[in-house]
C-alpha cells in the first residue's frame, strides 16, 4: 500500500510539472506547426501571457515543429523580473512572399529585460525571396531585432538566409550573444550576421558566421564591445562601422576583437568611415589575435591597435592605412604583424595621413611610406590559439589579409 501511494505521489508531480504555469507553450495558444498556416497570432498571444504573468521565471516554449510566421514583436516591460526565456526549440519560416513585412524587422524583441532567447531551434528568414529587391535604400527586414534591451541573453540558436541582417542589437545594454551559427550564400546583400549600434557592454563569442555582407559589424554609438572567438567567412570581414554616413551618429569607443578566424572573405580586419561626415569620434578600438586566410583586398580615429595579425593573403597590399587629411588617424598601432603572400608574392603597403607606432614588423613588409626604418622589435610573445567556435569546426590556417582604415572614400554598408 504504501508502495502504491509512492507511485501516485510521483505521478502527481509529474502532471504537475508537464503543466507548469511558468511555461506557455504556443501550441495551446492556436500554432498549427505545419509550415503553411500563419502562426504569428499564436506567438503573440502565447507571448502576452507570459510577459503578464508576473509569476518569476517564465518561458514561452516553441517545440519541435515548423512555424511560418509574419512580422512578430515580442513586446515589455513585462511583469516580474524574470527571466523571461523565449524556448525555440522548432523552426520559425519567413513568409514567402517578403511583402509581408513592412517594418523592417521579422521578429523583434523590444523593451523586455532579463530576457533570453534560446532553444537549439532554427530562424530560416528564406531571403532567397527577397535578395532580387535589396539595394542601398531598400533594407530588407531583419530577421531578429533585440532592442532596448538590459540584461539579455542570445544564444544556441541558427539563423539561416536572412532577407536582410541575421541578427541587430539596438538601444540595448549589458547583452551576452554565444553559440549561434549564422548561414547565408556568399554573394547574399547585405545579410550581416551580427550589427550593432547605440549599446553598452556588448559581449559576443563563440559563434560561426558566413554570409554575403560583414560577419560583425559595429555601427555608431557601441561602447565596450567584446568580440571573441568568432569563427568569419565567407563575407566582408569584421568590420567596425560604417561610420559618419548619417546625422546625429554618436560617438564608438572601447571596441576589441580578439581570437578570431577569417577565412575567404573580401576583407580582413577593417573601419569603415565615410567622408565628408559630421564631426564624430571612433577610438579605443583593438584588433588582436586574428587569423585569416586568403582575403581579398570627418571621422577622428585614434588609439588604434593591431596585434598578431597573422597568415596570408591574396590582395597585393599588406597593409592599408588611407586616413584622411582633414582628420588624421592618431595612435596608430602595428604589433607581430606577419603576413605572407599567397604564392611568395612581393606585397606592398599603404600608409596616408597616420604614423603608426611599428613594433615587431619586418621593412620590407611595412614599406617606406609605412616608416620602415623606425621599427623596433616587440617582445617575442605566443599568439594566442583561436578560440574555438562551436557549430562546425574550423580549421586554424597561417593567413591574414590587409588590414585597413579608410576614412576618405564612401564604402558601402
Amino acid at each position: 500500500m504504501a508502495m502504491l501511494r509512492l507511485i501516485l505521489v510521483v505521478a502527481g508531480l509529474i502532471a504537475c510539472a508537464a503543466q507548469d504555469p511558468g511555461a506557455f507553450d504556443v501550441m495551446k495558444f492556436g500554432a498549427k506547426a505545419d509550415g503553411t498556416h500563419d502562426d504569428s497570432t499564436a506567438f503573440i498571444e502565447a507571448w502576452k501571457a507570459a510577459c503578464g504573468a508576473g509569476t518569476g521565471p517564465v518561458t514561452l516554449l516553441v517545440p519541435p515543429g515548423t512555424y511560418m510566421l509574419g512580422e512578430v514583436v515580442f513586446a515589455g516591460p513585462c511583469k516580474g523580473e524574470g527571466p523571461f526565456t523565449i524556448e525555440i526549440q522548432g523552426t520559425l519560416m519567413a513568409n514567402n512572399d517578403p511583402s509581408t513585412y513592412t517594418h523592417g524587422a521579422w521578429i523583434m524583441v523590444e523593451h523586455v529585460n532579463n530576457v533570453v532567447i534560446t532553444g537549439g531551434g532554427m530562424i530560416n528568414g528564406k531571403g532567397s525571396n527577397a535578395w532580387q529587391y535589396a539595394d542601398g535604400s531598400n533594407m530588407m527586414p531583419v530577421s531578429l531585432i533585440i532592442q532596448g534591451v538590459g540584461f539579455g541573453k542570445l544564444n544556441n540558436l541558427t539563423f539561416v538566409d536572412s532577407m536582410g541582417f541575421h541578427t541587430k542589437v539596438t538601444d540595448s545594454h549589458d547583452v551576452e550573444v554565444t553559440g549561434l551559427s549564422i548561414k547565408a550564400p556568399g554573394d547574399s546583400p547585405n545579410t550581416d550576421g551580427i550589427h550593432l549600434s547605440k549599446s553598452t557592454n556588448i559581449k559576443i563569442t563563440n559563434t560561426v558566421i558566413g554570409t554575403g555582407d560583414d560577419c560583425v559589424s559595429v555601427g555608431h554609438g557601441v561602447v565596450d564591445l567584446l568580440v571573441e572567438g568568432v569563427a568569419c567567412g565567407p563575407g566582408h570581414g569584421l568590420s567596425v562601422g560604417s561610420l559618419g554616413k548619417r546625422d546625429h551618429e554618436m560617438d564608438l569607443r572601447g571596441i576589441t576583437i580578439r581570437n578570431c578566424t577569417i577565412t575567404g572573405t573580401t576583407n580582413g580586419a577593417r573601419i569603415k568611415t565615410f567622408a565628408p561626415s559630421p564631426p564624430l569620434s571612433a577610438s579605443n578600438i583593438t584588433f588582436e589575435n586574428i587569423n585569416m586566410t586568403d582575403k581579398e583586398s570627418s571621422v577622428k580615429l585614434s588609439d588604434i591597435h593591431f596585434i598578431n595579425i597573422s597568415g596570408t593573403t591574396i590582395s597585393p597590399q599588406a597593409i592599408h592605412l588611407d586616413c584622411s587629411g582633414d582628420n588624421p588617424c592618431d595612435g596608430v598601432e602595428l604589433t607581430n604583424i606577419d603576413i605572407k603572400a599567397s604564392g611568395n608574392k612581393p606585397l606592398t603597403s599603404l600608409c596616408s595621413h597616420v604614423t603608426p607606432t611599428i613594433k615587431g614588423v619586418l621593412d620590407a613588409l611595412v614599406g617606406a611610406n609605412c616608416g620602415a626604418g623606425a621599427t623596433t622589435p616587440a617582445p617575442a610573445e605566443p599568439i594566442t590559439p583561436v578560440a574555438s567556435a562551436p557549430a562546425e569546426p574550423v580549421t586554424p590556417a597561417a593567413s591574414a589579409p590587409a588590414t585597413s582604415v579608410t576614412p576618405t572614400a564612401p564604402t558601402p554598408a
